[in-house]
């Protein structure tokens, strides 16, 4: 049954589509029974669910499981471009990555979670979980955090009211009011740093994309690697300096275009 509340009309029918939708990705595919344990209901009712979404392409069924279908490619491409500059911004960042050798991501806000929009591997970049599409919360990493800084207050705590900000590892920022105050700290620098807060091991700088004439954060662009590498004098002010003549570049051409 739909229920009304303070954020809006939900229907249930699909949230249930989609936890469904969501559990199958996690467990890369599940068989109809297992959703039917997960999900607390009947398997003819996960049936039904499960038809209609392989009808429509969006489940496949192989090896006995439902899996991910490639409709959801289909509407990820379409929503990976249907903004003009999107397009302009990942043709700056493989440059970037073959200029550094190390991996670097293109990272947007949407519905108060970050979303990675694309990645550019450099010669010496490591392999870590960092695929196009990937969600995490904006406050765990380096763009993230860059976004997070360039948005009206009352709107970052309005994306911690919701999401909150749980633990990624033991150097995430979990504290609101430290979190604040970093992002003070990176409206000033003009630059964030993510010290293994996403991924033990791996170090970041996020530099926010903004539009020059409302201000706001268009997304912002990040440059990981492993902390063995990215230290010192590389990756307290080289890499900053690299990344930020980069995205000053892409602003005003995005301005002028």
């Amino acid at each position: 049954m739909a229920n009304n509340s303070s954020s809006g009309r939900h229907l249930k029918t699909l949230e249930t589509a989609a936890e469904l939708v969501d559990i199958i990705q996690q467990q890369s595919g599940m068989s109809i029974e297992s959703l039917a344990k997960e999900l607390d209901l009947a398997e003819s009712t996960i049936h039904g669910y499960v038809k209609t979404l392989e009808n429509n392409g969006y489940l496949v069924y192989e090896d006995g499981k439902y899996h991910i279908g490639l409709e959801f490619l289909n509407k990820g491409g379409h929503a990976r471009t249907r903004k003009p500059e999107y397009d302009f911004i990942i043709s700056k960042l493989e440059d970037l990555a073959e200029q550094t050798g190390e991996r670097v991501q293109f990272i947007v806000e949407e519905n108060g979670k970050a979303y990675y929009v694309h990645t550019s591997i450099g010669q010496n970049a490591v392999q870590v979980d960092a695929h196009i599409g990937k969600v995490i919360h904006l406050h765990a990493s380096s763009a993230g955090k860059a976004i997070l800084a360039h948005l009206p207050e009352d709107r970052v705590k309005q994306i911690l009211n919701q999401w909150g900000t749980p633990a990624y590892t033991q150097h995430t920022i979990t504290s609101e009011e430290e979190l604040l105050e970093e992002l003070r700290t990176i409206q000033e620098r003009g630059y964030s740093i993510s010290d293994q807060e996403s991924i033990s091991g791996l170090r970041a700088i996020g530099v926010p994309i903004c539009s020059q004439s409302s201000g706001h954060p268009l997304g912002a662009i990040s440059l990981s690697g492993p902390a063995h590498r990215l230290k010192g004098e590389w990756f307290e002010q080289d890499i900053p300096d690299i990344v930020l003549a980069v995205v000053n570049e892409i602003e005003l051409d995005l301005e002028y275009h």
